[in-house]
This record gives C-alpha cells, sequence and structure tokens, in this order.
C-alpha cells in the first residue's frame, strides 16, 4: 500500500513505517547507487521476484539491513512503481537481464 506517495507494510500483524530516509545518509546512497545499477525497467510485469526477495539480494552484496518497507521505498525514489501497491511484497517491471537478477541465476549471490 502507499500512503503519502510512500511505501506502507502491515505485515504479520505489525506495521513496518520504516523509511529509507531512517538509514544514515551514506547507507542511503550505497542503496539507491545498488537499485540504479541493478535493474533494468522494462514495461511488464516480473511476478518471479518479490520486494522481500530482492532485499536479500541487496544485503547480501552490501551488508545493508533494509526493512521490506525501506527496500519498498528505495525502489519508489528509484522510479521502480509496484505492480499492485496494495501486495505486502510488491512486484516491479524489471528484466531478468538485470545485473540482481543474473547474480542471483548463476548463483553468485543468496536471499
Amino acid at each position: 500500500m502507499i500512503k503519502n506517495g510512500k511505501p506502507f507494510s502491515n505485515e504479520n500483524g505489525w506495521e513496518d513505517k520504516k523509511l529509507l530516509d531512517q538509514l544514515d545518509p551514506k547507507e542511503q546512497e550505497i542503496v539507491l547507487e545498488w537499485v540504479r545499477a541493478n535493474f533494468i525497467p522494462i514495461k511488464r510485469a516480473n511476478y518471479k521476484h518479490s520486494s522481500y526477495y530482492l532485499k536479500h539480494v541487496m544485503q547480501y552484496e552490501n551488508g545493508i539491513y533494509l526493512t521490506n518497507n525501506q527496500f519498498k521505498d528505495a525502489m519508489l525514489i528509484c522510479g521502480f512503481y509496484p505492480v499492485d501497491p496494495n501486495e505486502l511484497n510488491w512486484r516491479y517491471r524489471i528484466s531478468e537481464k538485470s545485473p540482481a537478477i543474473q547474480k542471483m541465476n548463476r548463483g553468485e549471490c543468496c536471499a
């Protein structure tokens, strides 16, 4: 769900209101640079990978822990909007040729 232009998750009965700006500014920049460098936008929805899964790939590469909501916020900031904002774990219009997904497919990272 998006409230006031920001993601909002209600996960397992608790609310995840954390946003990217609650991280250290250096970590914020690392996350945003990683998202920009690792996803290629496409027009069709990609239902294979959720925000929850993708946040783990980012964490594996950078060592920065994000809540699902913080990852969704980073994706929004970088222009990646969810296919269905009412879902808990968002799906995006990102290519299977995206570097992060290619690394996953080659087994070079884990989630």
